[in-house]
């Protein structure tokens, strides 16, 4: 099955806060302990957190020193260009995505921004939408599918994965979370999902990436050099002295 291109000319701007998301106090408990023990083995000394949604995630087990958000406009502390960064190369030690690239017209260049910001072995946090979840269907209703996070460009977490790969990242986990219809009509967000999901944990509504990027140095391999003997046949320079010429 062909897939459409990820690139597009225009795309909805991403949530500026939790509250726009149906349940979105909930989402945000969801990601926050779902993130927590890979947090507790993050160290270094810069993050950036890129989007709103990861400027608010609460990471208290996060022991990197300096961590700042990222985005277009304020109240984020650093305003860019989400396609071009400002900072050096191998100058992050990790980078939290939460429901960005759902949103933006070029993920692709998003990622290859943050990895090329990335030190060698440094990580990326990746939450996104699972389009595979029975949420997705609830976005169909009247009034909803222009609403959040619907009016998102869901991709599978086999596809974003794929392109992690392509950028030399090791997957150090991968899960789905938050098992919900995001209905907010419904009192409890997990209602008929919760035991479910335990068997069948691709019902969580969002999907959660961990990943470390891999510096593979180039390797020179080197030819061994023949050397002919009288009869014409090529013997390694190591084993010349064993030759005998007529």
């Amino acid at each position: 099955m062909m897939t459409k291109p990820a690139i597009r000319q225009l795309a909805p701007a991403a949530p500026q806060h939790w509250g726009q998301m149906p349940h979105g106090s909930w989402l945000r408990q969801q990601v926050s302990q779902a993130l927590a023990p890979h947090c507790s083995k993050i160290f270094g000394y810069h993050l950036a957190r890129v989007g709103a949604l990861a400027a608010d995630m609460p990471l208290p087990e996060l022991r990197v020193k300096h961590q700042f958000s990222l985005h277009t406009q304020a109240p984020a502390e650093v305003i860019i260009d989400l396609h071009h960064w400002p900072f050096a190369e191998h100058s992050l030690d990790a980078v939290l995505l939460i429901n960005q690239l759902e949103f933006d017209p070029d993920p692709h260049q998003l990622l290859r921004e943050a990895t090329h910001s990335l030190i060698a072995d440094g990580y990326l946090l990746l939450v996104g939408m699972n389009p595979f979840s029975p949420a997705l269907l609830t976005g169909i209703w009247p009034g909803r599918i222009d609403s959040y996070p619907w009016n998102g460009r869901y991709f599978t977490r086999a596809r974003v994965s794929d392109w992690l790969a392509l950028l030399n990242y090791e997957l150090v986990a991968s899960e789905f979370i938050a098992p919900s219809l995001l209905i907010d009509a419904l009192p409890n967000p997990t209602t008929g999902l919760l035991r479910i999901s335990r068997s069948i944990p691709m019902l969580g509504s969002m999907y959660l990436l961990v990943a470390r990027k891999r510096h593979y140095p180039l390797t020179v391999v080197r030819h061994k050099r023949t050397v002919k003997t009288a009869h014409g046949a090529g013997l390694p320079v190591a084993n010349s002295h064993g030759a005998k010429l007529d």
